[in-house]
């Protein structure tokens, strides 16, 4: 039982974290992000190319969190500033042998006392956190997943819609309900039983080779892999649609897959007893993200 829990530190042990341009590992208990979750954040992955480390889809991932900052009012650091953080944490990242892995950005209001309202003049935490990627066994992408749905509803609250805040309770209470492997994600739905997202996911289907997304506008987040097959889908699909999808309307549907910036695109084999096929198109779609030589294009080094 000791050598176990020995493990489990070790394993904890092996992220690194840059706090406002400094190696550490922790934050003051006044932190906003704490008390009220007064914060965003960015997920990412890196790779070693060329020499170098690179961020997959920096560009875009930083204009996300540039608008979510206007839109919640926090404090915007300078790209330059942000850049310089990110090239401090991947440089440390490749001292200790971490050739590949994943990014995170996270940015709260800052540090104050107690109460909801907080100073103008506070002055953001930035922390960029660096983990090392957990491979996915590739019959996953051949084969596919099989998720579930959730009991646990999605918040919604059309001012938030679509952001990576970092109040995530309901994601949270929707993750703990399972514990089984065999389930890769569960699937969340509003109050209004309308599909929305998984827990750590956003989701595609498709029938007759058009592609479905929900709408996300007034809970889930809009990942970035869904805006960027959003906008590479007409290379393999005839035409994509964001729409309300009820609950009950999955089983219409001749494929199912799941998306976020790590495991980029997951077939999904089967939901309670509907199963799914994979599609040439699909197929295709998931070479893109994967296959080195395509890789190299998303990428920017750093």
């Amino acid at each position: 039982m000791e050598c176990l829990k020995l493990l489990g530190l070790l394993e904890m042990n092996k992220y690194i974290s840059l706090i406002n341009g400094k190696l550490s590992n922790s934050v003051s208990v006044l932190d906003r992000g704490l008390s009220y979750g007064d914060g965003l954040f960015e997920t990412m992955s890196y790779c070693y190319v060329e020499k170098k480390l690179a961020v997959e889809f920096w560009e875009r991932h930083l204009e996300r969190l540039r608008e979510s900052c206007l839109i919640t009012k926090i404090k915007f650091p300078s790209d330059k500033l942000l850049i310089s953080y990110k090239k401090k944490i991947l440089h440390e990242s490749l001292i200790r042998g971490m050739q590949s892995g994943v990014l995170k950005i996270i940015i709260t209001r800052g540090i104050g006392g107690r109460g909801y309202k907080y100073d103008k003049s506070i002055k953001p935490t930035i922390i960029f956190l660096s983990f090392p990627r957990n491979q996915i066994k590739k019959k996953l992408y051949e084969n596919g997943v099989e998720v579930r749905f959730c009991k646990s509803s999605i918040f919604s609250n059309s001012s938030l819609a679509g952001l990576k805040h970092l109040n995530r309770m309901d994601s949270v209470l929707a993750r703990a309900e399972w514990d089984k492997e065999n389930y890769f994600e569960g699937v969340m739905v509003d109050d209004s039983q309308n599909i929305i997202d998984g827990t750590m996911t956003n989701i595609f289907f498709s029938k007759d080779n058009i592609l479905y997304t929900p709408c996300v506008k007034k809970s889930g987040i809009n990942g970035i892999m869904r805006q960027v097959i959003i906008d590479k889908s007409k290379l393999f699909f005839d035409k994509i649609f964001e729409v309300k999808i009820k609950k009950e309307s999955f089983i219409k549907f001749d494929e199912m897959f799941i998306t976020n910036s790590v495991i980029k695109i997951l077939p999904v084999k089967a939901l309670r007893s509907k199963k799914f096929k994979i599609s040439d198109s699909t197929k295709r779609l998931i070479e893109l993200f994967l296959s080195h030589e395509n890789k190299i294009q998303h990428l920017e080094l750093s």
